[in-house]
């Protein structure tokens, strides 16, 4: 029976002696009511209401659940914690709700190059002619590079490091500090990689300013064309580098043309695609995972960790790795030239 506000009226008028039907004229409502209550008092003394047994009424109802929908077609990159605040229900209702009832699951958000709409069709124009140019030539047969900067000091992991600590130890000096130094030595790491093996690391120190004369000398001559020399043995090979200044200038096109001939050119490599060059979207973060959480004395202890994680990468993951990227530039036509690591 539904509680009824005028309980403790029937009450008092009951108990002065009053009818049913009386009671129910005198208060104006209906005389079913009057007789519950009446029934109570007779039975236990008095018309409080009697405590229910077993579970509380769910908070999952369909009302909830629709201004739940709601709310996440308006924003779904609501938290739920704010969700639940809003509507005043536990947080573990609201997940059940999403979970359960909407069949929805948290995704991290996709990480990716903000590209243009120029940006776009550039790349759209270009991976069609690269799928064209690998359909004579190899994508085995390409050297992909790039140069990306280690620190001595790896960026801590702050959703996945912690700690197993009593609440007590929380607020002690037991709980470590993730911390970085706000310029932490580091180095230039540039290296690059084919289906068939890896060209050396070339490490350049931070205060070196990597300009043309500086990308010819380390980088090209002193390391890369002895490199290619003994890989491919007088073999058809293709060279890919993105086109920082130093690598497009004059001089270095001269270089790429007497030693490097069939690079791929401006024509052909297009700007702001990480996403398609296997350094980028795979090597440097598998190397980064070989490294993860370590601390280094000295940017020399960091170059020989490098040194140990990258000849520790094999020749399979070199393969599936270039292999995929035909993949890729069909997956950027798809999309037409848009982000498109959701169609791989």
């Amino acid at each position: 029976m539904k509680s009824s506000p005028h309980r403790p009226s029937i009450e008092l008028l009951f108990k002065r002696g009053l009818g049913s039907a009386e009671i129910a004229r005198r208060l104006q409502i209906s005389s079913s009511t009057v007789r519950n209550v009446v029934a109570a008092i007779k039975k236990r003394g008095d018309a409080s209401e009697v405590k229910k047994s077993g579970r509380p009424r769910s908070v999952n109802t369909r009302n909830t659940r629709a201004i739940i929908k709601k709310r996440i077609i308006r924003n779904d990159g609501l938290s739920l914690n704010r969700m639940a605040s809003q509507l005043g229900i536990a947080r573990s209702t609201v997940q059940s709700i999403v979970k359960n009832d909407l069949k929805l699951k948290s995704y991290k958000l996709r990480r990716g190059q903000y590209l243009s709409d120029k940006s776009k069709a550039m790349r759209l124009e270009k991976c069609r002619k690269l799928l064209q140019h690998f359909q004579v030539r190899r994508v085995s047969d390409v050297i992909w590079t790039d140069e990306k900067i280690f620190t001595i000091e790896p960026l801590p992991n702050r959703q996945n490091q912690r700690q197993l600590l009593s609440k007590d130890d929380s607020m002690s000096p037991k709980r470590r500090l993730a911390h970085n130094r706000l310029f932490p030595k580091s180095v230039m790491v540039w290296t690059g990689i084919t289906a068939t093996g890896k060209t050396p690391l070339v490490f350049i120190e931070r205060n070196v300013k990597i300009n043309s004369e500086v990308y010819q000398k380390i980088v090209l001559m002193d390391n890369l064309l002895p490199w290619v020399t003994q890989h491919f043995a007088g073999g058809p090979f293709i060279l890919q580098q993105d086109w920082a200044p130093s690598h497009g200038s004059r001089s270095t096109l001269a270089v790429l043309e007497a030693h490097f001939p069939g690079f791929l050119d401006k024509n052909l490599w297009p700007a702001s695609s990480p996403d398609l060059n296997p350094m980028d979207f795979s090597v440097w973060g598998m190397l980064e995972g070989k490294i993860a959480g370590k601390v280094f004395a000295t940017v020399d202890d960091l170059k020989a960790a490098l040194e140990v994680a990258w000849a520790s990468i094999d020749d399979g993951y070199l393969r599936r790795t270039v292999n995929s990227v035909k993949k890729r530039l069909r997956a950027c036509v798809k999309a037409r030239g848009s982000n498109f690591e959701i169609l791989l």
